[in-house]
């Protein structure tokens, strides 16, 4: 009897958004789901044995994850690639590629275009894929198998150190044909109950700061009943909130009939649901039909209220029945965010203070005013030079000046903006007996009977050293030497070094750590002009702990306090 072949052990990777918010992040992993169902259509699953990294893998620090990963050796790793995980994943693949020589890797996601600036310059990937992956994935799949590659032209196969892309186009597909069906086992919520809903794939507008029009010109949508069949789905298998992720809901055909669907499906609001939506569009009707099928969220994309800077950006906005239909919404009792943008061609600090004086006159509204981001792959960043648009060439990409706004400009909208709506992420107390923005893991370490490990300790990806002393000054330089080592030894993870003093300390204690720290290179948290412009650190902070029963002066707390809210975020 022949011998039946092993199957390959196929990896999908896709790392989480490190931030310093406490609260539980999403990682939900659509990706690798829509492209094992594509490999499953084409009756491949047999010949491979799929794994994605589970929960508490997402929490881990680059070596435990790279053990995990080494432990299991997989075959193929195919990499979900993001602004905000594309470095570190770049890295972890080296280490793992050191380790493991007959591995093939895929990349794909948001981050791979044709002209990315650092990407196919490392020479991990095997295989790039630009757009939407379960058009090719099957195709790549049994290439690697033959070793030949595909001809499809955004497709980058490495040979030898170059990337070579292919001739022909591939097949359009529509989203039935994307999407695992409704009843498909992976078509489930989180553990916190959200989910996530493409209704649409293509949108109708071509804004020059985006990719989305770039990687698909034609659209395909689901009808009403589909949508009202996978909401019911999600619901029966414990949604609590459902996120359409499509670029412009009501721009679906059957957007009426969505909304009717979803009254029905949701009579006794059980869900509740956000989409984003190009808001100048919407009728009275839909408006209120949005309210009763419970949005309690939607999301409006201005940019800007100047219609030569739109003009510039491609992107239409009617003002009159925009400033009609967000008030309606408010009326609804649907909260609004208002997406306003800076950085973008032609804008000046004066029209930027006119577009946020305008969305702050809606009441309860969210005004979002984002930095413009120079995306690999858009057309505003093939067109920066004309604009004279100064931009870091590492995520996010964030746009530092341009012909018309200076970086003064830029520091003073962001002030303008932290006046009004403190930022997200920001540290609440960097002195205090109780800091409520530590991490979960925290080790506490005497620098008194602490001996050197060869390992800092720890497993997790967000970590808070805890240090303690009699006289923390005069272990200063094995704190300092302790802050080295640890970032050193996990350069990509989001570090907090904690003092834990007995009474007051030298303000001269933070120097020597302050500077080692400052010495690391950027994560890409610590590149946003609201981080950046004033030369502080996101990624690694430093903290002060202090004892219930100590005596610290109000004085002493308050410099203390002063002196790490100049260097850290």
């Amino acid at each position: 009897m022949p011998k039946r072949k092993l199957q390959q052990k196929l990896l999908f990777l896709q790392l989480p958004r490190l931030e310093n918010d406490t609260a539980a992040g999403e990682n939900l992993p659509l990706a690798p789901r829509y492209l094992l169902h594509a490999a499953e259509r084409a009756g491949l699953s047999s010949k491979y044995e799929p794994r994605w990294l589970t929960p508490d893998e997402e929490e881990l620090d680059d070596r435990h994850l790279l053990e995990n990963i080494l432990d299991w050796q997989p075959n193929i790793i195919c990499c979900t690639l993001y602004l905000w995980n594309i470095e570190r994943t770049l890295r972890l693949l080296r280490r793992a590629r050191q380790a493991l020589a007959g591995m093939k890797v895929i990349v794909g996601g948001p981050e791979v275009a044709f002209q990315h600036p650092f990407l196919f310059r490392t020479g991990l990937p095997d295989v790039a894929v630009v757009g939407e992956g379960e058009r090719v994935f099957p195709q790549i799949l049994s290439a690697l198998q033959k070793g030949r590659p595909t001809d499809f032209n955004h497709v980058a196969w490495k040979t030898g150190r170059r990337y070579s892309w292919g001739r022909l186009p591939s097949r359009n597909v529509t989203l039935q044909e994307c999407l695992p069906p409704a009843h498909h086992s992976s078509w489930k919520p989180d553990p916190a109950g959200m989910a996530y809903l493409e209704t649409g794939r293509g949108c109708p507008l071509r804004c020059s700061y985006c990719r989305y029009a770039h990687l698909r010109r034609r659209t395909t949508f689901f009808d009403a009943a589909e949508v009202s069949r996978r909401v019911r789905t999600l619901m029966d298998r414990g949604a609590k909130e459902i996120r359409f992720v499509d670029p412009v809901f009501n721009a679906n055909p059957a957007f009426q009939n969505i909304l009717h669907s979803l009254r029905k499906l949701n009579r006794k609001g059980r869900l509740r649901f956000f989409a984003e939506v190009q808001a100048d569009l919407l009728t009275p009707d839909q408006i209120h039909g949005l309210a009763e099928a419970g949005f309690s969220e939607l999301e409006a994309g201005v940019q800007s209220l100047d219609p030569l800077v739109l003009k510039k950006i491609r992107r239409p906005v009617r003002l009159v029945p925009l400033e009609s239909n967000l008030r309606l919404m408010a009326e609804e009792g649907i909260r609004v965010t208002i997406d306003l943008m800076y950085g973008l061609p032609g804008q000046t600090l004066q029209e930027v203070r006119r577009s946020l004086k305008w969305a702050w006159q809606f009441k309860g509204a969210n005004v979002q005013c984002l930095q413009t981001l120079l995306l690999p792959g858009t057309d505003l960043r093939t067109e920066r030079r004309r604009w004279r648009m100064q931009a870091d060439e590492r995520p996010p990409y964030g746009v530092r000046s341009t012909s018309t706004l200076s970086p003064e400009d830029i520091r003073t909208i962001e002030e303008i903006m932290h006046r009004k709506s403190p930022l997200d992420c920001m540290t609440e107390k960097f002195v205090a007996t109780t800091l409520p923005d530590l991490f979960r893991e925290r080790i506490t370490l005497d620098l008194t009977k602490q001996q050197w490990a060869d390992k800092i300790p720890g497993v997790t990806s967000r970590r808070a050293l805890i240090f303690k002393a009699p006289s923390l000054f005069a272990h200063r330089k094995k704190l300092t030497a302790m802050v080295r080592k640890a970032i050193s030894s996990e350069p990509n993870i989001l570090w907090q070094f904690v003092l834990r003093p007995e009474q007051e300390e030298p303000l001269d204690l933070f120097d020597d750590m302050i500077a080692e720290i400052k010495k690391r290179p950027p994560l890409w948290t610590d590149r946003f002009a609201s981080v950046a412009g004033w030369d502080r650190i996101a990624s690694r902070r430093v903290f002060v702990l202090l004892k219930p029963s100590g005596r610290y002066s109000p004085s002493w707390i308050e410099a203390t306090e002063a002196l790490l809210e100049d260097h850290f975020y």
